[in-house]
């Protein structure tokens, strides 16, 4: 009996727990996402990490990929879909 109780105490917290979750997420706005040319890696849009080629941005998941297509935009442009 005494099982069965805390079976269904704590399956009755992980709903409520599921729900207040959901319901934070609802709240939240939906992140802006691109696509690193270099690696290929979905990655946020950080202003900081990213370089305008040809007057497309571009968006990269490090300064090494970063610098790579700075070296060679050419090589890596019109990859980030």
């Amino acid at each position: 009996m005494k099982r069965a109780v805390l079976v269904l105490v704590i399956v009755s917290m992980v709903a409520v727990c599921s729900s207040a979750y959901s319901q934070a997420r609802k709240g939240e706005k939906p992140r802006d996402h691109a696509k690193d040319p270099v690696c290929g890696l979905t990655v946020d849009k950080n202003p900081d990490l990213s370089v305008t080629y040809s007057g497309e941005k571009y968006y990269f998941c490090s300064i090494s990929d970063m610098n790579k297509f700075k070296q060679n935009p050419e090589k890596y442009a019109g990859k980030k879909k």
